[in-house]
């Protein structure tokens, strides 16, 4: 049991649920029912352990079926720990492992179906070999092991069929979720029918279902599964999801891009959902099912394309998207921020300055976007073979037009400040400082734009504020090393760097059922702040430093100061704020 911590609920409603006195201590995980004692706590138990959940189901017209709190819950608190019905392959692998999902080379088949698996354990794991005699029936050959194999995509929607004669419970479950079969675009059926409905009923043989029924399924999946995120091939976690997972509560949770939930999923899959801010008694659990960093108008067109919904949550509404203006331009009368005056109206609306008011139509900016975000695109899908001067040149091309945290300028700062002390040749130490105050420049407008569109346990944002610490220390270490600074200020630099430190770990997802990049970061972490303390302490006891007037390190020769971001776009970054998950997992909204 918990104590109560709602003052303000009336007296004759703190009841105890056993014996009607008067109560004090509430059900622990529920947080809605009352008792007087432990020991009616467990009298009461057998009649409270159906109801008793953090959450219920509602109803609506327009919102369909959707989960609510059942009381007030406090951040962090646990609303839903559950195992899949079901996981598989999802429709954009690359050649994996049917058991494990890990990528595979096709060093080891199984010896039944041929397909390539990691090892023998999977091998025989139960979810394979339910499929694995169909599956050497079909005579499928896997030979590419270089990118997406749609070969792969009838697997999970047969997991799926094979679950109506092999375990009906769980049919019910999945079968009973929103499919959209009837919004389903032509293109979307044309390549499900032909990899997945042909394959099933023709290649298989499963003609007791009708291109309808695995049409559904192919829908219920695109609609509801959530993403795994599984290792690579060098054994780290991987950032590409390969896999999928449907969960039997999970899925109810409507979206927004704004969500007052963090769906995590550990090593086992289990999907473990928490308050990232306090809830009221009603109010419903959302989840974020877009990518936080992407504009208004991407966000609502992916989530109509797969989830087929249009969003019109608090961000959307707002044409400054809570202060982040990740969608806006720059007035090229006035420098000021250009915002959509309708943002759910964006193919028809028109864009203002907030400054100086001037109208500008909206073909002229939506034009700009499209042409940057092609750019974009470009890069990132050649993202390790792209030289780091690409993504700088294309910053600099458009930071007079756009503002410094447009969607398209933070996909290239994102890149940029990982890159700069990770890159061959672009170490810490190999960066010039003018590299570094750039490198800190960029982990800063990202770090302020995540806090306003994703705060509280964010892993980008920690990822950022850890990159920041490192080349605030770099830069300090130099200045160090040549006298430009005295101990006492190295000192300070030192425990700036600390305090960084701190708030990542605060950023990092706190509970132990967290995935494993979460575990692998706050250890990471740790370890920085341990070498800190050490060094601090060292810096403390030793002999002053010697002074230099006027020294500043040299910079390379060959190398040339990127160019910053003008004064007056500085300026208008807005004010930090913070944040799962993705640690985000990626679901869908079923009703």
């Amino acid at each position: 049991m918990s104590t109560d911590d709602s003052p303000d609920l009336p007296l004759q409603d703190k009841l105890c649920a056993q014996c009607g006195a008067a109560a004090e201590q509430r059900c622990g995980r529920c947080l809605s029912v009352y008792y007087c004692s432990r020991d009616h706590q467990k009298e009461h138990w057998k009649a409270h352990r159906l109801d008793c959940k953090p959450y219920r189901i509602e109803t609506t017209d327009d919102k369909g079926r959707y989960l609510v709190a059942n009381g007030d819950l406090p951040m962090g608190h646990l609303v839903i720990s559950e195992d899949p019905i079901l996981t598989g392959p999802s429709y954009t692998t690359s050649a994996l492992c049917l058991g494990c999902f890990d990528a595979v080379d096709g060093t080891y088949r199984c010896k039944g179906c041929n397909w390539p698996l990691c090892s023998r354990k999977c091998e025989t794991a139960g979810s394979h070999q339910l499929e694995c005699g169909m599956l050497k029936s079909a005579g499928i050959d896997i030979t590419d092991f270089s990118g997406p194999n749609t070969s792969y995509q009838f697997i999970t929607p047969l997991r799926c069929l094979l679950l109506k004669s092999r375990d009906p419970g769980r049919w019910k479950l999945l079968s009973g979720m929103e499919s959209h079969v009837e919004d389903q675009t032509r293109e979307y059926r044309m390549e499900m029918g032909r990899n997945v409905v042909r394959v099933i009923r023709q290649t298989l043989g499963m003609d007791e279902f009708s291109d309808h029924d695995i049409m559904k399924i192919c829908g219920i999946l695109t609609v509801n599964a959530f993403e795994l995120f599984t290792t690579g091939p060098n054994k780290d976690r991987d950032s590409t999801p390969r896999a999928w997972a449907v969960y039997p509560t999970t899925y109810l949770m409507n979206h927004d891009c704004l969500a007052n939930t963090l769906t995590s999923i550990d090593s086992k899959n289990k999907m473990h959902v928490r308050t990232r801010m306090p809830v009221k008694k009603g109010e419903a659990l959302t989840a974020e099912y877009s990518e936080c960093l992407w504009g208004t108008e991407i966000r609502r067109h992916q989530l109509h394309r797969y989830k087929y919904f249009w969003c019109s949550c608090q961000r959307c509404r707002d044409p400054t998207e809570l202060g982040s203006f990740i969608s806006s331009h720059r007035c090229s009368n006035c420098g000021g921020n250009v915002v959509a005056t309708k943002p759910l109206e964006f193919n028809s609306t028109g864009f203002r300055c907030e400054s100086c008011r001037v109208i500008i139509r909206g073909e002229v900016l939506k034009g700009t976007n499209h042409q940057v975000e092609e750019e974009v695109f470009e890069l990132e899908s050649k993202e390790l073979e792209t030289p780091i001067e690409e993504y700088e040149d294309l910053v600099e091309r458009h930071e007079s037009i756009l503002h410094p945290n447009h969607y398209a300028m933070l996909r290239c700062k994102k890149f940029l400040a990982h890159a700069y002390g990770r890159q061959p040749g672009y170490s810490l130490a190999e960066l010039s400082e003018d590299r570094l105050n750039r490198k800190m420049e960029m982990c800063r407008t990202l770090i302020d734009a995540l806090e306003i569109v994703s705060p509280r346990f964010n892993d980008d944002t920690a990822h950022f504020l850890y990159e920041l610490h490192a080349a605030l220390v770099e830069v300090a270490r130099r200045r160090h090393d040549l006298g430009v600074i005295s101990n006492q200020e190295m000192v300070v630099a030192l425990t700036e760097a600390k305090h960084i430190l701190h708030q990542a770990l605060q950023h990092l997802y706190p509970w132990n059922d967290g995935d494993l990049r979460d575990l692998e970061a706050e250890s990471k972490a740790k370890k920085s702040l341990e070498a800190l303390d050490a060094w601090i302490e060292l810096v403390e006891t030793s002999k002053p430093t010697k002074m230099v007037e006027n020294t500043k390190p040299k910079k390379p020769a060959e190398e040339t100061k990127p160019k910053q971001e003008p004064k007056q776009q500085q300026q208008q970054q807005p004010a930090a704020k913070k944040s799962k998950g993705k640690r985000k997992r990626k679901g869908g909204k079923g009703k």
